[in-house]
């Protein structure tokens, strides 16, 4: 029996659509991964003192590095990312989360804000990432921030990098590198602030 040319057009319109969802939902892509990073703790237990200044923390990022994805900066200057890979959010707020539990594991602060706040603070502290990515050819992962501190009437400039080397291309080594470079940058951090702010019982 043949079937009218409109009927049979239907039928093969039908089977088209049921093949590209079965297509979607069989899809060959890998599940996508979110990856973590834990904080640099200074002091396990940290007791704190009003008569400290209080501290808020803003980090922003570089055009281009606003992303939660983990980035790759690959030959000819070429801005990529690892597929089915990302972080729990965008890189500033990663990294100014993990960055305030650093400082407030230090015990040298009364509290730890988000900036820019609007609550009264005494001190301020302005990062931006300017650089967070693998650097394919080099297999390592580079972390740069720069920004400044505001402590008293003083604004200081201050600047943390770190290199990390990366073992082989899976992403748990890479993963294991961004976490090497964010505890050297910490320390930095840390190191920095007590340097420029060096009477830390001042608000």
């Amino acid at each position: 029996m043949q079937l009218p040319p409109k009927l049979l057009a239907g039928v093969v319109g039908l089977s088209c659509g049921i093949a590209a969802c079965s297509g979607l939902l069989n899809s060959n892509q890998p599940a996508e991964r979110v990856y973590w990073l834990e904080p640099l703790l200074v002091q396990q237990a940290v007791v704190t003192d009003s008569s400290q200044p209080s501290l808020a923390v803003s980090v922003s990022a570089a055009p281009g590095l606003d992303t939660d994805r983990l980035l790759i900066l690959e030959p000819g200057a070429r801005l990529n990312h690892y597929a089915a890979a990302r972080w729990p959010d965008n890189i500033p707020e990663v990294l100014e989360s993990l960055l305030r539990t650093t400082l407030e594991s230090t015990g040298r602060f009364s509290r730890l804000t988000r900036g820019p706040t609007s609550r009264s603070v005494d001190w301020a502290l302005e990062l931006e990432v300017r650089e967070l990515y693998t650097l394919a050819n080099a297999r390592r992962v580079h972390m740069v921030l720069s920004g400044y501190v505001s402590c008293g009437a003083s604004d200081y400039a201050i600047a943390m990098q770190a290199t990390a080397g990366i073992d082989d291309d899976r992403l748990s080594e890479i993963v294991a590198a961004y976490q090497h470079a964010l505890n050297e940058v910490s320390r930095q951090l840390v190191a920095q602030l007590a340097e420029a702010c060096n009477d830390m019982n001042t608000a």
